[in-house]
């Protein structure tokens, strides 16, 4: 009896037991984490991948123990032709911490190759901040008096002390002089897969795919100098903030001119000009033009300006949009998604146009009148009689509707429709002031400025403008 009892009881322990993991296995769906996903990755399927390659089998999946890793863009960093493009950041230390981890948490994600140069040697998390001006000649550094901030940032690193608290004390003065030494530190370090070089600023936007597909249309072994043309003097330059761009041989042809010359007095010369002269994107060009390397002019795809600054005309948009300029944190981050969502539907190889980007952040903001905006209208300024000085239009010599202009925001908006079609698009008007635009500009608000203005689009005019541009050939070239 007891050795029976003892069986009878084994069995009915077993049985609850089994009992117990059915239903905890029919159960799971209700306790068991589920995966999350903050916003999606660049898609593996847009990037563009070999004929013969077969879908290959899936390891079965993993129950999550844990949450799963934040998801990750790791497939734009394989896209054809990254590996070949090192990007280099030129910043300061006083706003690295305001403006660099926008670029590492958004475009960088994608960069195979990046340096970030500075004015203060030091690690961000793991990315190591080079020091530009370390190798600058130690005199110049000890003693000239455009180094002021940079012997106070060593010193205030030393102490352990916050170093944008030195803001704008001088920055501008330190920006010339990273130019050669980040360029000599880039050109000679980079491997032999980089072709391309691409010089931004911490307040730069680039668009990593149309970049990748703009390189594709050049040849990386001829001497390429690329960028927004500008003027100072006799001299035409790459404008450093919109973006800068030099090939592999344009790169080595530099270095071998520095070679030749030797290095030391290669480096003296070209201090001794930098001391006199305000900006370093202007005598990069001038060593470029002593070797035979003139700029190639890449405006309007490369260029300075925002979104909401930027004059929406027939120059921009059918062309390829690269860069941006002057952009804050939050608009490198806007800019980002709206690029990751297109690159999601269109995938790597279709670019998207200033048309896109005028469609999507602009277009419904024009739609109706905005108060205590200012939408950048400039191209005829009509100010009554009593405000009037010597730079405006005569007030007695303004026809009716123009004078009448002046008195309020319903005969502002109707002098420019009174105007032809080009002369006018946009108007905004304050009492006693009418202006009118030709160009389409978005502006910005003026709520918390001591002038107020109310501006107004015409519709029919903007929309007349988008039907003329209609199946516009794609632009790549300035």
């Amino acid at each position: 009896m007891s050795i029976s009892g003892g069986r009878v009881l084994s069995i009915s322990r077993l049985l609850a037991v089994v009992f117990v993991l059915l239903g905890l296995y029919l159960l799971r769906d209700n306790w068991l984490p589920e995966n999350y996903n903050r916003r999606r990755p660049l898609p593996t399927d847009s990037i563009p991948q070999n004929n013969h390659d077969e879908p290959k089998p899936q390891p079965p999946e993993e129950l999550p123990t844990t949450p799963p890793p934040m998801p990750t863009t790791a497939s734009c960093r394989d896209v054809p032709g990254a590996d070949n493009v090192m990007v280099l950041l030129k910043t300061g230390a006083t706003e690295l911490y305001q403006k660099l981890p926008a670029h590492l948490l958004t475009t960088f994600k994608c960069v195979p190759h990046f340096m970030i140069f500075s004015d203060l040697a030091q690690d961000f998390a793991d990315y190591p901040v080079y020091d530009a001006i370390a190798d600058v000649s130690q005199n110049i550094r000890e003693e000239h008096a455009d180094f002021e901030l940079y012997r106070k940032l060593q010193q205030y690193q030393r102490e352990g002390q916050d170093v944008s608290k030195l803001s704008g004390k001088g920055g501008w003065n330190l920006d010339k002089w990273k130019w050669f030494p980040m360029l000599h530190k880039a050109f000679t370090s980079a491997g032999d897969n980089v072709q391309w070089f691409v010089v931004i600023e911490a307040d730069t936007s680039i668009s990593w795919t149309n970049l990748l597909q703009y390189l594709k249309t050049m040849d990386s072994t001829k001497p390429y100098y690329l960028g927004a043309q500008n003027v100072i003097g006799h001299q035409t330059f790459a404008h450093g903030g919109s973006g800068v761009i030099f090939s592999r041989k344009a790169a080595d042809l530099l270095e071998k001119a520095r070679e030749y010359e030797g290095r030391e007095h290669w480096d003296a010369d070209w201090e001794r000009i930098i001391s006199n002269n305000c900006c370093g994107d202007e005598v990069i060009a001038r060593a470029l033009e002593e070797n035979g390397i003139k700029l190639t002019p890449a405006w309007p795809l490369i260029q300075g300006e925002t979104v909401t600054s930027l004059d929406w005309t027939e120059k921009h948009w059918c062309s390829v949009a690269i860069s941006w300029h002057h952009v804050t944190p939050i608009e490198v981050d806007s800019l980002w998604q709206f690029e990751s969502d297109w690159i999601e539907k269109h995938g790597w190889n279709t670019p998207y146009l200033f048309r896109d980007v005028f469609e999507h952040f602009i277009q419904r903001h024009v739609t109706v009148d905005r108060v205590m905006w200012n939408n950048l209208s400039k191209d005829r300024k009509l100010v009554s009689a009593v405000l009037a000085n010597e730079n405006d239009e005569v007030f007695a010599e303004l026809k009716d509707f123009e004078q009448n202009a002046t008195t309020s925001s319903e005969a502002c908006a109707e002098a420019c429709r009174r105007v032809q079609e080009k002369q006018c698009i946009q108007w905004m008007y304050q009492p006693g002031r009418c202006h009118l635009g030709k160009d389409i500009r978005f502006g910005k608000s003026d709520e918390r400025g001591e002038v107020h203005w109310r501006s107004g689009w015409f519709q029919e005019r903007l929309q007349k403008f988008k039907e003329r541009h209609e199946g516009c050939k794609v632009k790549w070239a300035g």
